[in-house]
């Protein structure tokens, strides 16, 4: 299914069973709760939301296979390609290509961090390989320039000039100066690249700014919320975008706090308490949330009008 860098593309979380192993059924179910909310436009699956880093390579084949198999016919398919070679990478693109996916995500090596920011081309080599092995389009995955893995603008600038298959950008750079001058050069740049804010703790920010979409793991739980808020900015309706976010902003205080690592955490338990999944289980190093933790979820989820509190268990 063709692929358009724009809307609303939430990352599904990848549920396990109380064992760890995978639960396919609990994905298959969680797919189609996401494709069913009018709006979205895309679905990402093999990202941080499901835990890619925890699953071997037949893994990521296997949650791929079953989200084409369960949602191809309805939206595109985002695939993750997260690996510290570049040959590898360019074999996940080749085979996640062939496996029905619409477009690909490419994470930055971790390998990065270590002075890439310093050595451009090495950034360059990694996508040329990655876009010599498929013909679909491309997302830059930006993370913070603090960490080393974060492309300088000059860089991504590069990336858009000299790797033509780059359809987007998926904006997680922490900087709202930096993103608000990526968003003025793509858009003063003949060759359409689109920006998806994955800024969920101000997404009504960044989506003033002009953005093209929003591609977050939030998505999975709330993109009914990301849908209403995304409406309302590109119809001009400035009061209904601030109360939309201020019922989305209740959720995302409580999902994107320190710990970080804990983000996709908390929305299994979430999605827990909404019924949603049998059990929140999330593969080490990554570990269960503390019941106080939990609880904050739920009066979050309360306070957003997503829960009520009759349906909780006393």
């Amino acid at each position: 299914m063709k692929f358009e860098a724009r809307g609303i593309i939430p990352a599904a979380l990848m549920p396990w069973t109380p064992d760890l192993g995978m639960d396919l059924s609990g994905l298959r179910q969680h797919l189609l709760d996401i494709a069913g909310v009018p709006g979205v436009s895309a679905l990402c699956v093999n990202g941080h939301a499901s835990e890619v880093s925890s699953c071997t390579e037949d893994e990521q084949a296997e949650i791929l296979a079953t989200t084409c198999e369960t949602v191809g016919d309805k939206l595109p398919i985002v695939s993750g390609v997260c690996s510290e070679s570049s040959l590898m990478a360019a074999d996940l693109a080749r085979r996640w290509e062939d496996a029905g996916a619409s477009a690909l995500l490419v994470f930055p090596p971790s390998v990065f961090g270590k002075g890439a920011q310093l050595r451009p081309e090495m950034v360059l080599e990694h996508y040329r390989r990655i876009a010599g092995a498929s013909s679909l389009p491309l997302i830059i995955f930006q993370y913070p320039l603090g960490g080393g893995q974060g492309y300088a603008l000059d860089t991504l600038m590069r990336l858009i000039e000299e790797v033509p298959a780059i359809a987007g950008i998926k904006d997680y750079c922490g900087d709202p100066v930096l993103h608000e001058e990526v968003v003025r050069q793509l858009r003063n740049r003949p060759h359409k690249v689109a920006m998806l804010s994955s800024h969920s703790s101000w997404l009504l920010q960044s989506l003033a700014l002009g953005c093209d979409g929003i591609l977050s793991g939030a998505g999975s739980t709330i993109a009914s919320l990301q849908v209403e808020l995304f409406d309302a900015m590109r119809n001009g309706d400035l009061l209904l975008a601030r109360e939309i976010n201020e019922r989305m902003n209740v959720i995302t205080r409580v999902f994107y706090r320190p710990p970080f690592i804990d983000q996709h955490n908390r929305m299994k338990e979430a999605q827990v308490l909404l019924g949603r999944f049998k059990c929140a289980a999330v593969r080490p190093p990554i570990m269960k949330l503390k019941e106080q933790e939990i609880s904050s979820i739920r009066t979050a989820l309360i306070t957003a009008g997503m829960l009520k509190e009759s349906t909780i268990d006393v």
